[in-house]
């Protein structure tokens, strides 16, 4: 009897093992393309990225221009201007306006020989803002020290506010174009929602694309006018300010050796 049991629980094991032996086939047959496919995948990234590249670099910089509609003519407009204003301050903001080198030392020698005239001369060939203070110092010899240091800062003050002045135009640039371009931003939106709504249920995606290319193409452009234009406007301003506190430097070293120490001598030889 046992044995007859072993004999029947091993047919039975046998003929079951027969039965599935098909359902374990067909899987392995099925995941046979899989794994031959699997090597070709490489091969399609390469291939869209080739795409992707010959479509991006098929539209030229008038193309994207002309995207952009008729706010690109403002940001262009507004590109010229910080330009023209970026070219004439690199011309008009030198040291050799404001504070020529080696132009102290002369005065310095020609004041200590009172060659005033030849020193009013000296100021007319190189002028400046140290020239005109030093030709004010010539004119006004006779006055107090305190007097004098009074007409350099007007002096002074009047020319470095000028310069100031004339880089506030760039900085004008750089908070105008960002703002231009949202403005471009906000119409090219506007204009893709009415076309979806006149589309009604087309569906159409490339119907919103020429307003939302519109849209990010005068963001981008007011951003590329806008980042330029501030960092230049911060490093004429900086280089504003560091031939200011040179011009201070020597104008203190002037009035302190021509005024301040006579002064000081006459003091001590009439308490003398």
């Amino acid at each position: 009897m046992p044995l007859r049991r072993t004999a029947r629980l091993l047919a039975s094991v046998a003929l079951l093992l027969f039965l599935c032996a098909p359902l374990t086939r067909v899987p392995a047959q099925e995941a046979a393309p899989t794994v031959a496919e699997a090597p070709a995948a490489p091969a399609a990234a390469p291939a869209k990225k080739v795409v992707e590249e010959k479509v991006i670099g098929s539209v030229s910089p008038a193309e994207r221009l002309k995207q952009g509609g008729k706010t690109m003519l403002f940001l262009l407009a507004l590109s010229v201007a910080a330009l023209s204003f970026t070219l004439e301050r690199l011309v008009r903001l030198r040291r050799s306006t404001i504070v020529p080198e080696g132009l102290s030392e002369q005065a310095q020698a020609l004041w200590t020989e009172k060659r005033y005239d030849d020193l009013l001369a000296l100021c007319r060939q190189r002028p400046s803002t140290l020239a005109t203070i030093i030709a004010a110092f010539v004119r006004h010899r006779h006055c107090a020290s305190q007097e004098l240091s009074t007409i350099a800062g007007d002096l002074a003050g009047r020319d470095l506010r000028r310069h100031f002045q004339r880089a506030y135009p760039i900085a004008v640039v750089a908070t105008l174009s960002p703002l231009l371009g949202l403005l471009g931003t906000v119409v090219g939106m506007i204009e893709s929602f009415e076309i979806v709504a006149i589309a009604g249920s087309l569906g159409d995606a490339s119907l919103m694309a020429g307003s939302i290319s519109k849209a990010l193409v005068t963001t981008a452009g007011g951003l590329v006018i806008a980042i330029p234009s501030l960092a230049l406007y911060y490093f004429f301003k900086s280089r504003t300010q560091a031939l200011t506190l040179l011009l201070e430097t020597e104008v203190d070293e002037l009035l302190a050796s021509w005024f301040m120490d006579a002064e000081g001598a006459e003091g001590t030889s009439h308490a003398r």
